[in-house]
């Protein structure tokens, strides 16, 4: 009798405790937490999937940009870009020559230029800029203001600036703008009048062991229906021009 009265003792003092002392259950504790946690992770995937959704379908709707697909590497020869397969398929030629290793003088380039070959230039998809990267020698001996990397196979004409071989260091003003430049927008104008272009330019050094700029560039051009260019453009701020007499 007296176990059973202590017994109803400690049950009647638990009934009576204040509930902020009663002991909480831990296991419902963790439940709750876990169950809180699930619910969370799945709304936040609901909401990235939903996101997803709408973004595909405003991208297939043309409201809003397609991501950008990866970059196809240009097409290298030693190192360098060069565009002469894709000149190819327009059907055109281009051979940009060599760079000799002791001095850096450019060879020149032989070009056969197409109509199809300045027309995709005009639309940018033929040619580049000069890449900055790239020094031709005599660049430094140049003024600051008055320097270029001149292309020898024009941009315009579908001519890389990607390949050391196709740049030069000119005067910019004025061997290479307005003088060169102008050459080579006549030739291109006779492209896309129907002619096929044989083109050539050679760039002239002071001699074979010079290390610097060169010191003129000349261009000889002839279409297949009589279009005759053959000049010597001198590299320095007046750029004199000379002819080929016949």
């Amino acid at each position: 009798m007296g176990y059973r009265h202590r017994a109803n003792v400690s049950a009647t003092n638990s009934m009576l405790a204040p509930d902020h002392l009663k002991p909480m259950p831990p296991r419902r504790r963790r439940s709750r937490r876990r169950t809180s946690r699930r619910s969370g992770s799945l709304s936040l995937l609901l909401v990235v999937v939903l996101v997803a959704g709408i973004g595909y379908l405003l991208i297939q709707r043309g409201v809003l940009p397609a991501p950008p697909g990866p970059s196809r590497p240009a097409p290298h020869v030693d190192g360098a870009a060069d565009n002469h397969a894709a000149i190819a398929r327009l059907g055109g030629r281009v051979e940009y020559g060599h760079v000799d290793p002791a001095t850096g003088q450019r060879s020149g380039v032989r070009a056969t230029i197409t109509p199809a070959m300045v027309a995709a230039a005009a639309r940018d998809e033929l040619g580049s800029a000069a890449d900055p990267d790239i020094r031709p020698p005599g660049l430094d001996q140049l003024p600051a203001r008055n320097r270029a990397r001149a292309h020898l196979l024009g941009r315009q004409l579908g001519g890389t600036g990607e390949l050391p071989a196709n740049l030069v260091a000119l005067y910019q003003t004025r061997a290479n703008t307005p003088v060169m430049r102008d050459y080579e927008t006549t030739v291109a104008e006779a492209a896309r009048a129907g002619q096929t272009i044989r083109y050539q330019v050679r760039p002239r050094y002071p001699s074979p062991s010079f290390n610097g700029a060169p010191s003129a560039i000349r261009i000889i051009a002839a279409g297949n229906r009589s279009f005759p260019l053959d000049v010597t453009i001198a590299n320095t701020p007046q750029a004199t021009v000379t002819q080929a007499t016949a």
